[in-house]
């Protein structure tokens, strides 16, 4: 009795500490069919799937998917697919909705399963390993992908809404077509018995760091899997979410951090900065994928200032105004360009070679790093 109390409070002590990451509870959840693991839904009250009262179903779901519109309240167990259907075969479940469901244990062994318009509310996909599913156009709300694992696995065009996700949630040559949508419907909720502000805020900044870390695993299976669009916009919403998440931390320190205020108040304007260079630089080649657009905005700078260099008075008249645009533009000719006489000129010619070189560097890179990806 005394080990179960300590191993109770144990486990307590481990949601307080982890947030809005995932501590795996090891304790059995007692209203559960057999071969069900884990107490999730009574101790993890930062995930969507949060529900002590809850009662599952006693029996397994038994996958007899076209006799209802779907289970609810169910266990549901990929080891209990593999028995009823046979590996290599394909099953597909068109329209069906799993609600208060936990899907556990192994989807890869068996068929191949494509999920096609259902619906998952409030289900909690923990200790499940999936394997070549497909899920085409259909809806997660309120459901947790924490502690689970997806290989060769893709999501098109589905409805993200409240999803609870953790650095333990992992992607494996998998696909989501609107990563976008994905990361913006993760959630972390709050614990009520624990209604600080210091609370809130530490929940809200360590759901920023669950979502980069979610983003790097899926960037790193995007690379290998999907089309290049949906590819770089993973990039551009990895590196926003990446140097967001440590401008909030930083900010949570300097609150309520006494140790690291200072040190945290000095490398906050720092992230904000690397924040909005990283928007700017993003924005020229959208995030990789164009060259069109820094050719364009090189072109513009040329066109730009060689208007400037024609019509705008100074203490000497350019005589071939679109050659030193020229000149300058491609950083060909900049040091023949000089004219330290006309401090007007120098400012406008200093700010067009900046700008030049921010716009020539980018607009290089992206062909070199395009050309070369093969190898």
């Amino acid at each position: 009795m005394i080990q179960q109390v300590v191993a109770r409070i144990g486990n307590l002590l481990k949601c307080e500490a982890s947030g809005a990451e995932e501590a795996a509870p090891s304790e059995t959840a007692s209203h559960a069919p057999d071969r069900h693991i884990g107490s999730r839904r009574t101790e993890c009250w930062w995930e969507p799937i949060y529900a002590p009262t809850l009662r599952l179903e006693p029996e397994p779901y038994d996958w007899e998917v076209h006799r209802d519109s779907g289970p609810n309240r169910r266990f549901v167990s990929g080891d209990d697919l593999a028995k009823k259907h046979k590996a290599g075969s394909t099953f597909k479940i068109t329209k069906a909705v799993f609600k208060d469901c936990d899907l556990q244990g192994d989807f890869g062994s068996g068929p191949f399963l494509m999920f096609d318009d259902c619906d998952f509310v409030k289900c909690d996909f923990a200790y499940s390993k999936w394997r070549d599913a497909h899920f085409r156009k259909c809806t997660f709300s309120g459901s947790s992908l924490s502690l689970s694992s997806f290989e060769r696995c893709e999501f098109r065009d589905c409805t993200w809404d409240r999803i609870g996700v953790a650095s333990k949630t992992d992607f494996r040559k998998s696909f989501i077509n609107n990563p976008q949508k994905f990361i913006s419907a993760t959630v972390s909720n709050f614990n009520k018995k624990t209604p600080s502000i210091k609370h809130r805020m530490f929940q809200w900044y360590r759901l920023r760091s669950t979502r980069a870390h979610v983003l790097r695993n899926l960037l790193l299976s995007h690379e290998t899997t999907g089309d290049e669009h949906t590819f770089f916009e993973t990039v551009k919403i990895h590196e926003l979410t990446r140097s967001i998440a440590r401008a909030c931390q930083d900010l949570y320190d300097a609150i309520f951090e006494p140790s690291r205020r200072w040190q945290s108040l000095c490398k906050l304007p720092w992230h904000l900065f690397d924040h909005f260079l990283l928007k700017a630089f993003g924005w020229l080649n959208n995030w990789g994928s164009s060259v069109v657009r820094p050719f364009v905005a090189l072109s513009g700078c040329l066109g730009i200032f060689g208007f400037i260099y024609k019509y705008a008075h100074f203490s000497k008249k350019i005589n071939h105004p679109f050659q030193k645009s020229f000149d300058i533009t491609l950083l060909v000719g900049y040091g023949n360009q000089v004219d330290l006489g006309d401090k007007t000129l120098t400012i406008v010619q200093n700010t067009h070679v900046v700008m030049s070189l921010i716009i020539y560097t980018v607009f290089f890179a992206t062909i070199v790093s395009k050309l070369s990806r093969a190898r």
